[in-house]
């Protein structure tokens, strides 16, 4: 049996000789636009795990300072707008949680000047005895999964989250309160 032929895939357009001088232009501007995008995700993925890191380690200080004063959280039924609001309801979640929020599959549904909205999918994982206890804890499962979807506006020269909602897709059975 021959081996098989190995195939390269097509460079992106922007990558190809030009053939002309003009064609030299708009494959510089189409260059600047693919690695403007790329890096674009890169910065709001980055923002999104570092903002529920934070969470998780109950850095209040560090990830208001990812939102813009006048972002709005939709948070757990309830909406919260400002930094005010948000930090209220942050300093009431329980110190002896051990929590840990697992985002994965983000991706930029709509991007224009300035401005960008992300989805991503959520695992949310918590143990919380009422006393705080090193790792590892051991738990029956996850929280919950949710449907995360960021807004974020670019000025002063960064992404800050504006807008925030995780809309709960899936309860699992083992995280509910049991029966009364």
């Amino acid at each position: 049996m021959p081996p098989k032929e190995r195939t390269r895939a097509p460079l992106p357009r922007c990558l190809r000789a030009p053939r002309v001088d003009r064609d030299v232009a708009m494959a510089v501007s189409e260059m600047a636009t693919e690695l403007t995008t790329e890096s674009t995700f890169e910065a709001l993925v980055q923002l999104t795990h570092r903002f529920f890191w934070c969470l998780d380690e109950f850095r209040y200080d560090e990830l208001q300072g990812l939102m813009r004063e006048d972002a709005v959280w939709h948070r757990q039924g309830k909406v919260l707008t400002g930094r005010a609001q948000i930090r209220a309801a942050l300093e009431e979640r329980p110190r002896s949680q051990r929590i840990r929020h697992v985002v994965t599959n983000p991706f930029i549904a709509e991007q224009s000047a300035g401005t960008a909205r992300m989805i991503a999918y959520m695992i949310g994982y918590r143990a919380d005895e009422g006393v705080s206890r090193p790792a590892p804890q051991t738990i029956d499962g996850p929280l919950r999964f949710l449907v995360v979807e960021t807004r974020f506006v670019h000025t002063d020269g960064r992404w800050w989250i504006a807008d925030q909602r995780a809309l709960p897709e899936f309860e699992f059975r083992n995280a509910l309160p049991p029966a009364r």
